[in-house]
Order: C-alpha cells, then sequence, then structure tokens
C-alpha cells in the first residue's frame, strides 16, 4: 500500500520546499529556514548560513530515518505524512476502521497515496465490502495526480475486466503513465503485452525496454525472461582497441555480421530469428536483441541460446559487454 523504499541518493537529491525568513533567536534579529515537509530549522544572522544548517540537518534526518527502514514523504506532502504513516501503521495491524477513517480524511489534502489504498480497500474488501467502482472512483482521483499505483491498478482492472467492460487502449495508457515513475509490476506487465506480437519493431522495443527495467528491479518473472541481467562485463579483459575505436557504424557492421553469420543460422533452423532493438557504445558497450518466431518466449532462450550469443559476440569485441536478450 505504500511506496517502495528507494536508494538513500534518491532521497537525499530530492529538492523539498524550503522557507527562509526574519525571525528571532536567543541572541537577537536572525534568519529561520524551514523545511515545511518536516519539523526542521535553523537559525542564523546569516541568511546563507540558515540555510546550509537547514539543508545538513535535512540530510541527517534523512539519513536516520533511512536507516530505521522508515519511509519518507515526497516533496510538498506535509506534516500530513505522519498521519498517513499512522494510517498505515492500522492497516498492517489490521485495524481497517481506523485506517479507513484516516485515510478519508487525508484525502480532504488531497494525499494521493492515502486515495489509492482506500482504492485498494475497496478493491480487496478490506473493513469494507468489495466495491470495484468505488475502488475505480479512489483510483482514478489518485490518477489525476499521477499516482503510479493508482494508475498500475485502474490498468489491472481494464485489462482482467473487474468492474468494468475490457479495454486494451486504457490498460496500455495506464500502465504508461505508471511506467514513467518507473513501477515494477507496470514495466513487467506493458512489457508483457507489447513483446506479444514481435512484427511491430516500434512496440518490440517499448516492451523491451518495460522488460529490462522491470527485471532490473529483481521482478522474478522478468528476470527469467531477460538473459543477461544477472552477468557482469569482465572490465578486466584485454580490450579490443581494433573495435573501440572504430566509428560506432563499423561497429555496428561487425556486430551484425557477427549475428548474421553464426547466430541467426542456428535459430532459423528452429523456425525462430534474432532482431538487433539497440546497439549502445558510450559510455559502455550494450548489445540489446530480440528474438522472434518460434524463440520469443522459449525458457531456453535466455540461458543456452544466450551463451552462445554472448561468447560470439565476446570474441568479435571483448567480454567487457554487456548483452541483454529477450
Amino acid at each position: 500500500m505504500s511506496a517502495e523504499i528507494k536508494s538513500l541518493d534518491y532521497y537525499l537529491n530530492l529538492e523539498y520546499p524550503l522557507e527562509c525568513f526574519a525571525g528571532e533567536h536567543e541572541v537577537g534579529d536572525a534568519y529561520l529556514a524551514e523545511y515545511i515537509d518536516f519539523d526542521i530549522k535553523a537559525a542564523s544572522e546569516d541568511y546563507d548560513e540558515a540555510i546550509e544548517l537547514a539543508k545538513e540537518y535535512l540530510k541527517e534526518h534523512i539519513i536516520r530515518e533511512y536507516n530505521a527502514n522508515r519511509a519518507l514523504p515526497k516533496p510538498g506532502e506535509g506534516r500530513r505524512f505522519m498521519k498517513h504513516r499512522e494510517a498505515l501503521s492500522a492497516y498492517k495491524a489490521k485495524d481497517y476502521e481506523r485506517a479507513l477513517s484516516l485515510w478519508e480524511e487525508e484525502i480532504k489534502y488531497k494525499n494521493d497515496q492515502a486515495m489509492t489504498n482506500l482504492g485498494l480497500m475497496y478493491l480487496k474488501g478490506e473493513g469494507v465490502s468489495k466495491d470495484f467502482a468505488k475502488a475505480r472512483e479512489y483510483f482514478e482521483m489518485a490518477s489525476e495526480y499521477d499516482n503510479d499505483s493508482a494508475n498500475y491498478n485502474l490498468a489491472l482492472m481494464y485489462q482482467t475486466k473487474l468492474g468494468v467492460e475490457e479495454d486494451m487502449e486504457k490498460t496500455v495508457d495506464y500502465f504508461r503513465r505508471a511506467v514513467k515513475k518507473n513501477h515494477q509490476g507496470a514495466n513487467f506487465r506493458l512489457g508483457l503485452m507489447l513483446l506479444k506480437d514481435r512484427t511491430d519493431l516500434g512496440k518490440v522495443k517499448e516492451g523491451f525496454n518495460c522488460m529490462l527495467n522491470a527485471a532490473k528491479t529483481n521482478h522474478p518473472m522478468a528476470l527469467a525472461q531477460m538473459g543477461g541481467v544477472d552477468k557482469t562485463p569482465n572490465s578486466s579483459c584485454e580490450p579490443n582497441l581494433a573495435f573501440r575505436n572504430s566509428p560506432k557504424e563499423k561497429q555496428l557492421e561487425l556486430v551484425m555480421d557477427a549475428i548474421d553469420r553464426y547466430i541467426r543460422p542456428i535459430l532459423v533452423k528452429d523456425g525462430g530469428d534474432i532482431t538487433l532493438i539497440d546497439y549502445i557504445n558510450e559510455p559502455d558497450i550494450e548489445i540489446r536483441l530480440a528474438y522472434q518466431g518460434n524463440c520469443a518466449g522459449c525458457s531456453m532462450a535466455s540461458t543456452t541460446t544466450y551463451e552462445i550469443i554472448m561468447g560470439t559476440l565476446s570474441q568479435v569485441i571483448d567480454e567487457n559487454i554487456r548483452v541483454y536478450v529477450i
């Protein structure tokens, strides 16, 4: 029900609203800097020093909360975040009546996560009777604030005909909105949809990126489909300077030649094929490939066949490369 806790650097780089105004302090007139999302203040007779002190206090607070594995508000959520945290605690303790009451109060303050959580309670029938129409209503409210979880759940409702008519256009639209916020489940499900029919290269590229994003966040089913995520380039190998110093066009020509001569014939024998999705050579070499035909979706495609592809391209270039295949 709450957003996943991201990396410490993510929180340290957020721009929380900061106000600084003339005030009073123990020794007389001073500037008071305050982060309005927290009870964090700093005072100094110097304007810039007050701001720097407040920034340092905020950094200490974020590190302390992060190390204690406690959620942190998004910029602009304000001190209502504490009420939201209280509601989450009540929900986890299965005190649904308390959670419901707190979140109903929170939506008055435009708390989009509270809207989403109310939608989930009605969707699951937790503390209330199941009501898909009510769930959709709350999800749509939260979607207006671009809440990724709300958009994801709306996509699922339209995809699975849960209280609504099936609408694949809306499904894709809501998944895409959630993907923009890097929602793990949305990345996986949209990737699965777009990679089903691999005749449209544009959809294949979008689906590939979605599935790779999901795999990089350790989505188990995405990891099972995407070959290469668990591989680490051999940065200590002897670099192929002749290849690496060539123009990108020449590099791409050599890669395609290797695929056409050594990889594609193996796949074609089994009624399959492969296509190059992207070739990146800065700052590191990364090759993205997608199976086609009978090879698409094959469980062996990300294991045995992947090793053949990786081995072939490592000989053409060197072992300090990333190769992703789906």
